[in-house]
C-alpha cells in the first residue's frame, strides 16, 4: 500500500472570527462591546439578538396566562354558597327533567323544556314574569329568607319573537343580571348591586358569578365548544367524565364532588377565551418591548448629539443596533426573575433593560469632561 496518501489537516477557526464570538458572548455583559457590535457589525446580529431578547423576554407572562385556569381561581376557597348552589341547581334540572344539552353548533338546543316548567308568560311584555329559578333558604339565627343561587337561561329568542321584540346577546343578558335587573326587559329588581351567586346558561356562553362575603364579584365566563353533548341536569349523577358520584347526595363528600366537576367544567369552557386573550397579550406585548427597544435606541441617539460630543459620530441606526444588542441579557434575567416573582413577570423586562440602557449611557457614552 502507498503511504503516499495526503494527511487531513483540521481547519482552524479564523482569529478573526474567534474574536467575533467573544465579542458577541461579552455584549451580555459588557456595554463596551455591545457600542462595538452597533458601530461595526452588520444589521443581522443586532436585529436577531433583538428578536431573540423579546421572544425571551415575553415568555414568563404568556406562560402564565397560559396557565391561568378560571375554574380554578373561581372554586379555589369554598365558599358553599356557589357550591350548594350548584347543588340545588342540578336538582332543580333533575327533578323538573331539563335538558340543558349543548348541541354540534356549540349551542344549548332550545327543547322547550326550561320555558315550559315556569309557563309564567312573556318577560318583554309582562314585568312580573319570572322565567328563572331562584333557589332560597332561611338564615336559622335571624329567620330571614335570603337567596343562595339563581339560574338563568337566555330564552329570548323565543321569547323576542312573541312579542316583537329583539332578542338579547349573552353578554347583555348577563350584563342585566350582574345589574339586578330583569335580563330580558331590563327593568330593575330591587337594589344596583347584585350580591347572589348564579349560573347563566346563555345561548352560546356560560357565566358563573360568585359573591364573596365581602361584595366581591368572582366571575367566569366560557363557550360551549369543549362541551359537545354535555346535558347539564346530568351533572347531578355522574362527574365531568361520565363517572358516578360515589358519595351520597346530601354529604360534604357529595358536595366536593359537585364542586369539582364545575370546576373542571369551568376550566373547559373558558379555554377557548382565555388561549384568545393569552395570544392577543402576547401580541400587545411583543408589540410594547419592539416600541421600547426602539425608544431605547433613540434615547442613546439623542443622548450623542451634544455639538462638542465625540460620540455624535454615532448614527441614528448605530445606535438602534447598540439597543438591540443590549436588550437579551436583560431579556434573560426577566426570564428567570419572572418564573420566581411570577407577578412582576410583565415590567421585569422593562425595568432591568432600562438599567441597561441608563447603565450604558452613563459609563460608555458619556461624552468626556476636560
Amino acid at each position: 500500500m502507498s503511504n503516499n496518501k495526503k494527511k487531513k489537516t483540521k481547519k482552524r477557526m479564523k482569529p478573526e472570527t474567534k474574536q467575533k464570538i467573544g465579542l458577541g458572548f461579552a455584549s451580555l455583559i459588557n456595554n463596551e462591546a455591545c457600542i462595538k457590535i452597533g458601530r461595526n457589525w452588520k444589521w443581522y446580529f443586532p436585529v436577531i439578538t433583538g428578536i431573540l431578547a423579546i421572544m425571551i423576554a415575553l415568555v414568563p407572562s404568556f406562560t402564565k396566562n397560559m396557565q391561568t385556569k378560571l375554574g380554578d381561581n373561581l372554586m379555589n376557597a369554598p365558599s358553599y354558597g356557589l357550591e350548594n348552589g350548584l347543588v340545588h341547581v342540578g336538582e332543580f334540572l333533575q327533578e323538573n327533567n331539563i335538558d340543558l344539552l349543548v348541541n354540534e353548533e356549540q349551542q344549548i338546543a332550545d327543547n322547550g323544556s326550561w320555558r315550559n316548567h315556569f309557563n309564567v308568560g312573556n318577560p318583554y311584555n309582562d314585568e312580573k314574569a319570572e322565567p328563572w329559578y331562584t333557589c332560597t333558604a332561611t338564615n336559622p339565627d335571624t329567620d330571614e329568607e335570603y337567596v343562595v343561587i339563581e339560574a338563568f337561561f337566555n330564552d329570548s329568542d323565543y321569547y323576542a319573537s312573541q312579542a316583537g321584540g329583539e332578542p338579547r346577546k349573552d353578554i347583555d343578558f348577563a350584563n342585566n343580571v350582574l345589574a339586578n335587573k330583569n335580563p330580558y326587559n331590563g327593568e330593575a329588581r330591587g337594589e344596583d348591586v347584585y350580591d347572589n351567586a348564579a349560573i347563566i346558561f346563555g345561548k352560546e356562553h356560560i357565566y358563573v358569578i360568585k359573591v364573596g362575603s365581602d361584595g366581591s364579584v368572582g366571575q367566569a365566563v366560557g363557550r360551549y365548544d369543549r362541551l359537545i353533548g354535555v346535558n347539564f341536569k346530568n351533572y347531578m349523577t355522574t362527574d365531568f367524565d361520565g363517572v358516578a358520584y360515589t358519595a351520597k347526595p346530601g354529604t360534604y363528600d357529595y358536595t366536593n364532588a359537585i364542586r369539582e366537576t364545575w370546576r373542571r367544567v369551568i376550566n373547559e369552557a373558558a379555554e377557548t377565551d382565555k388561549n384568545m386573550q393569552a395570544l392577543s397579550y402576547l401580541g400587545i406585548m411583543a408589540a410594547v418591548y419592539i416600541g421600547l427597544a426602539f425608544v431605547f435606541g433613540l434615547v442613546i441617539f439623542l443622548m450623542t448629539r451634544g455639538k462638542k460630543n465625540p460620540l455624535r459620530i454615532y448614527t441614528f441606526w448605530e445606535t438602534q443596533k447598540m439597543a438591540y444588542t443590549a436588550a437579551l441579557c436583560p431579556a434573560i434575567l426577566s426570564l428567570i426573575l419572572g418564573f420566581l416573582i411570577s407577578s412582576f413577570a410583565l415590567f421585569m423586562f422593562i425595568f432591568i433593560y432600562g438599567i441597561r440602557i441608563m447603565w450604558m449611557s452613563m459609563r460608555s457614552l458619556r461624552a468626556p469632561t476636560y
